[in-house]
């Protein structure tokens, strides 16, 4: 593989992703692509990015479990289990991509009925959802969600709950670790004063925030250097306005 492309985070915003990967020239036999997971909620097009990231899966692509993705397998499973913040963090958004409209009833009955109609006519995406790792280990990058256990002396023993949820004890502590630990989760832009990808050390965050209205990162690591693209929520919305109304 020549190059190793990571993008995390990209939240239902399927246009965003699909422009990204078209930015950096995404070559599916000769790139590897990792993908850090939170690949559903806030944006419009949850269900239709779970498809195109399991068509990419089948093709080479490495992807990773999102706290968002295993939320809502939890929820698909028993919603009377799952906490409200679901719903709210946009949980709504992802199932009404899959449902349509909900109405106004949102009662554990109503959840119950719309989680057994995407189990039943959607059980390859629940499988996919399942069986999604929680880390990617490579010879020079270990590639997570939110990050890894500083107290650990073996990272691999973190829990899956600091893989997918841990934030500042990660961030702010000094990892003993001779790879590169690659990061989303925590938008870069509340690590530092822009959206770019953040580095630290021997750890690298790439979470844009575009689902906040920033930006989409890719992270480029090729010949022992990383580089970075990205797309604005700026770009791609002017894309999707020019497509709609093309000039004459």
């Amino acid at each position: 593989m020549n190059r190793n492309l990571m993008i995390s985070d990209i939240h239902g915003h399927l246009n965003a992703f699909e422009q990204l990967l078209e930015k950096v020239d995404f070559q599916p036999a000769s790139d590897q692509l990792i993908l850090l997971g939170d690949y559903i909620d806030r944006g419009p097009s949850s269900k239709e990015t779970i498809e195109f990231v399991m068509d990419l899966q089948a093709n080479g692509t490495i992807a990773l479990r999102g706290n968002h993705d295993d939320w809502f397998l939890q929820w698909l499973q028993d919603p009377s289990q799952v906490s409200p913040n679901f719903l709210l963090n946009g949980g709504i958004e992802t199932i009404q991509s899959y449902i349509g409209e909900l109405g106004d009833d949102y009662s554990v009955e109503a959840q119950a009925e719309w989680a057994s109609y995407i189990r039943d006519n959607y059980p390859t995406h629940v499988d996919f959802l399942k069986e999604l790792p929680l880390y990617y280990e490579h010879e020079e990058l270990i590639c997570v969600h939110a990050g890894i256990d500083p107290l650990q002396a073996n990272w691999k023993n973190t829990s899956k709950e600091n893989f997918l949820w841990i934030r500042k004890e990660f961030h702010n502590s000094v990892i003993d670790s001779d790879k590169t630990i690659i990061f989303g989760h925590t938008p870069t832009k509340g690590l530092q004063a822009h959206a770019h990808v953040y580095f630290d050390n021997n750890k690298i965050g790439i979470d844009g925030g575009y689902t906040f209205g920033y930006q989409l990162n890719c992270l480029i690591y090729e010949r022992n250097e990383f580089t970075e693209v990205a797309v604005t929520k700026e770009e791609v919305e002017d894309s999707m306005t020019r497509q709609l109304f093309p000039r004459k």
